[in-house]
């Protein structure tokens, strides 16, 4: 069977290819822009760098300024809020920002290319305005669901760096009480917790990565905790720092950091608790209430009715 060439579906057509025209020109320009910087970059290390060798053939043209700068990422503070976003979500890889860009242009392109073509070879006689508001939805669903994704890896990592951070504390605790410094203490920790809190387990390579490096321990400690966005880590950094200038034991100002964050555990658990009833009234108005109702009504209906129909 022929597909049906109907002017309706030569314009889907060349809408296809327009998108797939489109997407060629965005990736070659993406790689020609790559090789270029890495060209630069072989340049640089040989010591044939040159004033005249600035960057791609784009900056020496002003008609593709504009165009070549919405091809590249944003500003750097905006990509330096994007980079944390994904270390939050797990991914830490120096391209992570690229590939989330590519993949947001992906989620437009690809499905509007699928549903256009699979409208004009396998599905001629959908209504024009149906298909109008099928190609909204994929607009919009390719527009939203990569920050959705990235957003629920973010709270689930969240979760379990939260769920794992009382044990952490009690590891070291327990590291500091047996004589260890603190940073062997973090590297024993991180070495202990991995199995069960991998996500943990990473944010503290990384602190003890820093350490090694020579960063100050508070600025370490710091950058830990927005790297986990918790407020405990936040609280754990203030008070090391004040431990250290104090000169106060460090074991014991963990032990009762501990213990205080025990201690907001269990009354936060306590309120949870205490609001449960109330949560549990509107279930049990609308769901529980009615069957209970139902049950002791309906065999005494059922009786009524047969004892007015026998008589």
């Amino acid at each position: 069977m022929m597909p049906d060439f109907s002017p309706s579906n030569n314009l889907i057509i060349i809408f296809a290819l327009a998108f797939i025209g489109v997407a060629v020109i965005l990736i070659f320009f993406a790689v020609r822009e790559a090789l270029t910087d890495a060209k630069l970059i072989r340049n640089r290390l040989a010591g044939n760098w040159t004033d005249d060798s600035k960057g791609s053939i784009l900056r020496h043209h002003q008609a593709f300024d504009s165009f070549s700068n919405h091809l590249t990422l944003p500003d750097d503070e905006e990509v330096s809020k994007v980079r944390a976003w994904l270390a939050r979500a797990g991914y830490y890889g120096t391209s992570s920002v690229k590939y989330y860009y590519a993949l947001r242009i992906l989620c437009l392109v690809v499905p509007q290319l699928i549903f256009m073509l699979n409208t004009a070879f396998f599905a001629p006689n959908i209504d024009p305005d149906i298909n109008v508001y099928i190609s909204c939805g994929l607009i919009l669903l390719g527009m939203i669901m990569p920050p959705i994704f990235i957003g629920w890896r973010v709270k689930q990592r969240r979760q379990q760096i939260k769920d794992g951070f009382p044990d952490m504390m009690d590891l070291m605790v327990a590291s500091i009480e047996a004589g260890l410094g603190m940073d062997a203490a973090l590297l024993r920790v991180s070495n202990e917790i991995g199995g069960r809190y991998p996500a943990l387990k990473i944010n503290l390579d990384l602190l003890n990565m820093e350490l090694r490096a020579g960063r100050e321990r508070h600025s370490g400690m710091m950058n830990f905790a927005n790297r986990v966005d918790l407020e405990q880590a936040r609280a754990l950094a203030v008070m090391l720092r004040q431990s250290e200038e104090m000169g106060s034991s460090l074991g014991k100002a963990l032990r009762t950091f501990s213990e205080d964050m025990r201690n907001k555990r269990l009354m936060l658990a306590e309120e949870k608790a205490m609001a449960l009833p109330a949560k549990l009234t509107v279930p049990l108005i609308f769901f529980i209430f009615p069957a209970i109702m139902t049950m002791l009504l309906v065999p005494a209906g059922i009786r009524i009715a047969e004892g007015l129909g026998a008589s």
